[in-house]
Formats: C-alpha cells, structure tokens, sequence
C-alpha cells in the first residue's frame, strides 16, 4: 500500500523512536524505508530528502515538548520542575532526543525549500514561557537554561556526569527530590543546546508517553544530573509559578501542517 498521508510515516517513525524500537543508527533512508515497508522514493517524493523527512520527526520532538512544558507550567510547576523534566526527557528517550538536540541537518538547503517555517514560532514559544517565569531577559536566559541543561543530559548518557565525585553525593546537593518539586503533574521533556534548530512542528503521536515519570527509577548519576539541573534553573531564574494565564481559544496556531 502506497502512503496516503505524508503526515503518517513521520508519526511511526516518531513513535518508534520515543518506544526504543528505533535507534539513531537506524535513521537511514534505507533502515527507515525498509520499517515503512517502502521504498526509499517515499522520502523523496514526500519530503524531499533524508533531512526534509527527520527534520518532521525532529520538530514533532520539539513540538511534544512543548506541550509537556506548557501542561506542567499551567499546572503550576517551578522552574526547577520543568528543568529536571528537560533532563527525564533526554535520559528516557536518547535516541529521539539525539535526533533532535545532536544531529546535524543541511539548514540551508531546508530553509531554501521552506522545511523550517515553524521554527521561529515554537521557539518564541519556548521564550515566551522563560517571561511568564519573571525573565527580563528571556531570549538570553532560553538560550542559558536550554544550553546547560543539554549539557547536563550529554554528560549523563556518556557516563561522564561526575568526573569521578560520588554521585550519591552530588544528588544531595540539589535540595528537594524531583518528585517534590513537581508536585503540580508528571515528568515533561524540554529543549537543548540546539533550540533555535526546531524544524517543522508535528502533534500526532499523541499516544507516545513521553512524560511517565521516571525519577523513581532513577540511578545515583541519574540523581545527580536532576540535582544539577534544579541547581541550573534557580541560577538561571529563580524557581516560582508562573503568572495565572487568560483563557485561550481552543484553536492551536502551532497545530502540524505539511512540507510542500
């Protein structure tokens, strides 16, 4: 059966990703034809290379976590929350978020045919959040926390995080639990050092988990990396709710559309 809806392989292939049932050695044309059950042409007539179609699967990682940072702002979370949801995210998913924070894309060429056009929005959707958390400077203070947080999380999955300290140690130095400071809803995912790369915003694979909490399970490294990043937000901004927000139409502005 021939794709139908170019919107259809990049769910799978995002799900799979957010599931384990796909690595980043698998994101070759060939690998994730052969998983579509299609031919490499289905990329090409769709999306118009490689990039065009992971740049899709890139900005629905995007798109997912802002709407995990939203819920858990709305909600009533500190900054400190949303920071360890950021490094839960990249810890449980490293694949996806290789794909997003760590692979490189040919940007020009995807913005000469106009595979970027939501990057701007869901970015200034990121920034728009570090206001609502009291940030004078929050273009500035996005780029800071999303940077050292990407650090925090790269360190973590190479294993390096504590440059030989005890990690038990270090987690005590963070001050409450993950769990304690996010007393509002469940883990969320946040952006890294790559941030102004959104690519193309996509919302489908709502069944993909992606905020199950995972701080219960978590290593003494693991702990580690939740106390630096809580650490990171308050010397970022200091830790509170953000202002109540108006009501807003049900209609989303940021909703997935399709390349050309």
């Amino acid at each position: 059966m021939g794709v139908t809806d170019a919107d259809e392989p990049v769910a799978r292939v995002f799900q799979a990703l957010c599931e384990g049932r796909l690595t980043r050695d698998d994101l070759t044309a060939r690998k994730i034809a052969a998983f579509l059950g299609q031919t490499t042409m289905v990329l090409y007539h769709h999306f118009g290379s490689l990039d065009g179609f992971l740049i899709r699967v890139d900005g629905a990682g995007w798109r997912r976590l802002a709407e995990l940072l939203e819920a858990r702002a709305r909600a009533g979370a500190d900054l400190r929350s949303l920071a360890v949801g950021y490094v839960e995210f990249a810890l449980r998913h490293p694949d996806l978020y290789w794909l997003m924070a760590e692979r490189r894309f040919d940007r020009a060429r995807l913005r000469e045919q106009g595979r970027l056009r939501l990057a701007r929005p869901l970015w200034g959707a990121f920034v728009e959040l570090l206001r609502r958390y009291g940030s004078a400077r929050p273009a500035e203070d996005t780029h800071v926390l999303f940077a050292g947080l990407h650090g925090i999380a790269m360190l973590t999955l190479s294993g390096r995080a504590n440059l030989g300290e005890d990690a038990a140690s270090a987690a005590n130095l963070g001050g409450p639990t993950a769990s304690a400071a996010n007393p509002g809803g469940p883990a969320v995912g946040g952006p890294a050092a790559s941030t102004a790369n959104l690519g193309e915003a996509f919302a489908a694979a709502a069944g993909a988990n992606l905020g199950e909490a995972f701080e219960d399970l978590a290593t003494p490294d693991e702990e580690a990396a939740f106390a630096a990043a809580r650490r990171l937000a308050e010397l970022v901004l200091s830790g509170h709710p953000p202002a109540p927000l108006a009501p807003q139409a049900s209609h989303d502005d940021l909703g997935p559309r399709r390349s050309t």
